[in-house]
Order: C-alpha cells, then sequence, then structure tokens
C-alpha cells in the first residue's frame, strides 16, 4: 500500500514482525521533556521508563568539536541522578547515555541529537524543531553544542563554525 516498492524480482521477501521492528536498539532513547519554567517541571524518560524528576540532580549533552584540529573532540551525554543504596542512603550515580538518541522537547522547540559513538562526530547528528511534515532541520557546521538541565536551570547553546552563539531556548 505505502513504502518502496521492492526490487527483487517479485520475489516477497518474508516480512519481520511490527512488534520486532518496533523496538528500541542500540545504546536506546533517551526523552526530555520540559512542560513549565516556572516551577520548572520535567519529565525524562530512559527506553520509556520514566526516572522521577526528584531523583534528577543534572542532564547535560556536551558536543566540543574545536575548529584548531588539534584538542580534543568532546561527545557526551550524561545523566546525573539519585539512588537509595542498600544502606537506605541516597547517592549519586552518573550514567553515560551515549550511544542513545535523546530527544528534548522544551518551550515550543525541540532538540534531536543521535550518537553512535562517544566522543566521535563520526556517527552524530543533530536536527532542531519539528516540520509539518515530521522531519526535523538537520545541523551542519556546528562547533558546540551545550545543554543543561538541573534544579531550576534550563539552558541551550549552539555555536557554528564561524563562531556565532545562539541560544536555542527562548529566555
Amino acid at each position: 500500500m505505502f513504502g518502496k516498492p521492492t526490487q527483487n524480482n517479485g520475489a516477497v521477501p518474508p516480512r519481520p514482525a511490527a512488534e520486532t521492528v518496533a523496538k528500541i536498539g542500540g545504546g536506546g532513547l533517551v526523552q526530555v521533556i520540559v512542560t513549565s519554567l516556572a516551577p520548572l517541571t520535567f519529565y525524562v524518560f530512559l527506553n520509556d521508563h520514566e526516572v522521577p524528576q526528584t531523583d534528577v540532580e543534572s542532564i547535560s549533552i556536551s558536543i566540543e568539536a574545536p575548529a584548531d584540529g588539534l584538542s580534543k573532540i568532546v561527545v557526551r551525554a550524561t545523566l546525573n541522578r539519585f539512588l537509595i543504596d542498600v544502606t537506605g542512603a541516597r547517592t549519586q550515580q552518573h550514567t553515560e547515555l551515549f550511544p542513545c538518541t535523546i530527544e528534548v522537547v522544551a518551550l515550543g522547540r525541540r532538540l534531536s541529537v543521535t550518537c553512535l559513538n562517544p566522543n566521535s562526530v563520526d556517527g552524530l547528528w543533530v536536527s532542531l524543531g519539528l516540520k509539518a511534515d515530521g522531519t526535523g532541520s538537520d545541523l551542519s557546521g556546528v562547533q558546540s553544542l551545550r545543554f543543561l538541565l538541573t534544579e531550576g536551570l534550563l539552558d541551550a547553546k549552539l555555536t557554528w563554525t564561524d563562531g556565532t552563539s545562539e541560544d536555542l531556548l527562548p529566555q
């Protein structure tokens, strides 16, 4: 009915079950949804499992591809959260999120970062917004991207290779 026609001389290949194809693979999917700034209210999901806001210390994305070609490339995303250990004490856990896809929806804006290889720009895609056709605007020419969500603070900044910096979220 829809989709690309097959190019296999009329032979119908076996079709995998839709529920199998729909599974989240690789490092997974991280979704961050900010619904209010005052008070700051947000939701974090790791592969469809909610991390309660009270357990989130911070979530950050840092992408730095230095123009000098000599400095180290940084491509990382980190979730810092509080967990209860076996003694009942509240301890902090740092979880590196890449490789994965992170989608941030906040203040009528959308940021999507897919990273296949931590600390490498190979297999890294950044997309902004959501067009009427369901696609985003894929970016190129980005030197750095910074996103930080922590109690009381939401910040996202993009720097282009020409040195121009822009806020991704309205202030």
